[in-house]
């Protein structure tokens, strides 16, 4: 891949993209502009919104498609995009038990990469630029190590899995933290309080008592519509063991963004990923933890849109 120079980058991130209140709320217009569906193969809800190059938007935990409004309004003059609900999650056929079909494939990072790569061969689009955060990381990153041919870019925003992570200093440190972030809420689950549980993981992520409390009220209504996911991100299946080895051979344009202030449970995943890829930009956002995307969608869209015409200038170059 060809860097992009330091004044393209900066200059693409000063640009003040269109406000997603033109696209949702102006006019009462929303219905015409955005197109909802459920992918007949997984069973997962999607939506779609913008034109131009084909990108797929991937949530959380705690989230499902409706996370990515403000972002595809703000895309949606220059790229297609995609935000989907990964299957148990709110709006999913699986999420309802009633619903869920007996061949339903269990909870976990296998399981989501799997239905990702069957969405995105369905999208017939070609490769697309795939986002991704958090829980969804890992399967971004598989499917960068796996199905290349998907893909023409991948950005993934604060893995959590810590699969690629050698050091074992780091995987101390890891360990560490992730006990004072999901301890508290696995005691909560344990105890029976589901809502709870929520608001401790939310805390956590957004690393200060009351952080759950202090959102939106759409948001928090979108992690209370999926708190019954969290036993299963309790018992999931374990994740593909990717390795650092395999990351040093991915071939697609990938991006390893994270906060500068985010905990340990994310950061030293993200260093191990981005030390794993040389080939690979590793963007540090300043005054940010695990929460950014949520907390500011602008920005977040800058980000992606500076890497994602580094790409293209990239490719062209390469050709």
């Amino acid at each position: 891949m060809t860097p992009c120079s330091d004044e393209a980058e900066a200059a693409q991130a000063a640009r003040t993209p269109v406000s997603p209140q033109s696209y949702f709320w102006n006019d009462n217009n929303m219905i015409e502009w955005i197109h909802h569906g459920i992918d007949t193969v997984t069973g997962m809800p999607y939506a779609q919104a913008g034109s131009g190059d084909a990108a797929v938007l991937v949530h959380g935990a705690l989230a499902d498609a409706r996370m990515w409004r403000p972002h595809q309004a703000l895309l949606a003059e220059q790229w297609r995009t995609t935000a989907v609900t990964l299957r148990y999650h709110f709006g999913s056929e699986d999420a309802d038990p009633l619903r869920r079909r007996a061949d339903s494939a269990p909870f976990g990072v296998a399981t989501h990469a799997e239905d990702l790569a069957a969405f995105i061969e369905g999208m017939n689009r070609g490769p697309v630029h795939l986002v991704a955060w958090s829980y969804s990381a890992h399967a971004a990153l598989y499917l960068a190590c796996h199905r290349p041919h998907l893909l023409r870019s991948v950005f993934v925003y604060e893995p959590g899995f810590p699969t690629y992570v050698t050091d074992a200093q780091a995987l101390q440190v890891f360990g560490e933290d992730a006990a004072r972030m999901y301890g508290p809420m696995g005691a909560a689950l344990h105890s029976g309080d589901l809502p709870g549980a929520v608001e401790l993981l939310m805390d956590a992520s957004g690393q200060r008592q009351g952080y759950f409390r202090e959102q939106p009220a759409h948001r928090r209504q979108i992690q209370r519509d999926n708190a019954h996911t969290i036993p299963l991100l309790m018992t999931q299946t374990p994740p593909p063991a990717i390795t650092a080895e395999q990351l040093r051979s991915v071939c697609v344009p990938v991006c390893v963004a994270q906060g500068a202030q985010t905990r340990p449970v994310f950061s030293v995943v993200c260093n191990a990923a981005a030390k794993a890829m040389p080939q690979a930009r590793h963007l540090v956002v300043d005054h940010a933890d695990h929460m950014w995307p949520d907390e500011q969608p602008a920005a977040f869209c800058s980000a992606l849109q500076s890497f994602w015409e580094c790409d293209t200038v990239a490719r062209r170059t390469d050709a």
